[in-house]
């Protein structure tokens, strides 16, 4: 049997990150759709589980979001550069988590 070598290793890690990326992006646009509004988590479970997919979320839909995920999601949407979305998941942050 052969080792893999040192180039598999590689490619194997970026092939992970790319998923990890892919996964990360899904559980934040989920999320997004269901904090601003947009769908409910049973709407969303039923439109993904027809499509065959799983539903992937950034927090617990029954406990919601904490104030951690609030700001991950915010710093991501500023990677994106969709301010918008910042400034909205911003307004939610203060809302649920008033300083």
């Amino acid at each position: 049997m052969a080792e893999p070598n040192e180039s598999d290793d590689i490619m194997s890690k970026i092939q992970q990150q790319q998923l990890d990326d892919i996964l990360l992006d899904q559980a934040y646009n989920n999320s997004w759709l269901i904090l601003s509004g947009q769908i409910s988590f049973e709407e969303l479970l039923e439109q993904d589980l027809k499509s065959g997919k799983e539903v992937i979320m950034s927090f617990d839909p029954d406990e919601g979001p904490k104030e951690d995920e609030l700001e991950n999601m915010i710093s991501y949407y500023i990677d994106c550069e969709e301010y918008e979305k910042c400034s909205k998941l911003q307004a939610i942050l203060n809302k649920i988590y008033p300083k």
